[in-house]
């Protein structure tokens, strides 16, 4: 059965933007975020109004400049508001539910002081059918326990050696400590089999650093 979210074929040309540094979103993955500043209260409000309720995430690519002179990377998701929450405290939790891909054409901030952007979807069109194909993964996962090893972060393998979801991949890489024009490249790559192949080389890099400093340190 095709999912709703997968009906949609009239995508807007202009969406919200919110650029978060270190965060990238793929096609049919979930990615909850807490809204607090004011201006982005007002883009979910916005968001929430319109039938799409649409949301691009994008990553700025120099976060040291001034928000009113921050650069962006130029492909990005966007996610629809599939979980909505107001907190005591005037925040809210939602959670998006990734659609597709884009291009970034052009952004502008508006009268609510937060972006919007000009995008252009053609690029991305399979990310709206994808072929679905589930893997064990196996070699990917074995690549991921040195990983976590090197970097000295504790994970729950036996539970992550039961995913077998066909996007495992992506959901690997939104939650991985990598650099920011890591995940990028993998975001820019347009099928999931090179981005699994490239995902794996940049974790054997990773463990293959670590191995040459145990070793130059005996």
């Amino acid at each position: 059965m095709v999912d709703d979210i997968k009906q949609e074929t009239n995508l807007p040309n202009v969406i919200p933007i919110f650029p978060l540094k270190g965060v990238v979103m793929f096609p049919d993955t979930y990615l909850p975020l807490n809204i607090f500043e004011p201006r982005y209260l007002k883009m979910i409000d916005q968001a929430i109004s319109n039938k799409n309720r649409l949301v691009g995430m994008i990553q700025p690519k120099n976060s040291n400049e001034s928000d009113d002179e921050l650069s962006f990377y130029g492909v990005g998701c966007a996610g629809k508001i599939i979980k909505f929450e107001e907190t005591y405290d005037n925040r809210y939790l939602i959670t998006l539910k990734g659609l597709s891909r884009f291009n970034l054409i052009s952004e502008k901030t508006n009268d609510n002081n937060f972006r919007e952007a000009n995008i252009n979807w053609k690029n991305f069109n399979k990310d709206l059918h994808i072929n679905v194909k589930s893997t064990d993964f196996s070699t990917l996962k074995a690549s991921l326990k040195n990983y976590f090893k090197s970097k000295n972060i504790r994970a729950n393998m036996d539970a992550i050696n039961t995913f077998n979801d066909y996007n495992f991949v992506d959901q690997i890489t939104m939650i991985c400590p990598l650099a920011n024009n890591e995940k990028q490249l993998l975001l820019e790559t347009t099928s999931i089999s090179k981005r699994e192949m490239l995902l794996q080389t940049i974790l054997d890099s990773y463990i293959s650093e670590e191995n040459i400093s145990d070793i130059s340190k005996h």
